[in-house]
């Protein structure tokens, strides 16, 4: 996500960086405008929010940064007139809704992504395949990753599954369950902990049964 986020432009940098945070689903961080901002809280309303709920989101750590940034961000010139915009993500006091280009960009740029001819079978940076002249498909990261990475670093974190249910918006514990991906990494820190266990338990009942013998 660092090296994604190094190669996005700057009017889309903090945007998905807000979802990688929060788990916000895109439409409703693009819905949000700075009277939903109360202090050092979002308020999100129930009719911004697709599961119907409205939310709160405290700035903490990373997330308080970023929220400075735009608000240093608001205020714009147009027509030669200084305005403050209205929402927290905007270009030159636009609405973010689209970025789908500069992602996948973004993405090939930092290694994360191809373009795939679906032709010949090619992978490579350039949309278009050199070898059959065909336009190439995409194949790579997208923006709901982030949702589901923010959902499985505050699981990582041991954030309680209500609390951060709460955060990302998430109305089912299935559905929630469903985001909360289980990699490699994972796998393989489980097991070596279940080993260490094993290995503990063991060396308990070895000590206990010397002890006895002893006896």
């Amino acid at each position: 996500m660092r090296r994604l986020l190094a190669e996005l432009p700057t009017d889309v940098r903090d945007f998905v960086l807000f979802a990688y945070l929060t788990g916000m689903r895109k439409g409703e961080i693009a819905s949000l405008v700075w009277t939903n901002v109360e202090g050092d809280t979002i308020r999100l309303p129930g009719k911004n929010s697709k599961n119907g709920e409205a939310r709160l989101i405290p700035f903490e750590g990373e997330l308080k940064a970023l929220i400075e940034r735009r608000r240093a961000a608001r205020q714009i010139e147009l027509n030669g007139t200084v305005q403050l915009a209205e929402h927290l993500f905007h270009r030159q006091g636009a609405n973010i809704a689209y970025f789908q280009r500069s992602w996948r960009t973004a993405a090939v740029k930092a290694g994360l992504g191809v373009w795939a001819c679906e032709t010949c079978e090619t992978q490579g940076t350039e949309k278009k395949c050199p070898e059959c002249e065909a336009g190439r498909t995409y194949r790579g990261p997208i923006f709901h990753d982030t949702r589901r990475s923010a959902v499985r670093n505050m699981v990582q974190a041991g954030v309680a599954p209500q609390v951060a249910m709460r955060i990302s918006g998430h109305k089912t514990d299935s559905m929630f369950r469903r985001y909360s991906i289980i990699v490699e990494d994972d796998l393989r820190k489980a097991l070596v902990q279940t080993e260490k266990y094993r290995n503990a338990a063991g060396e308990k009942v070895v000590r206990m049964q010397g002890r006895k013998n002893e006896g």
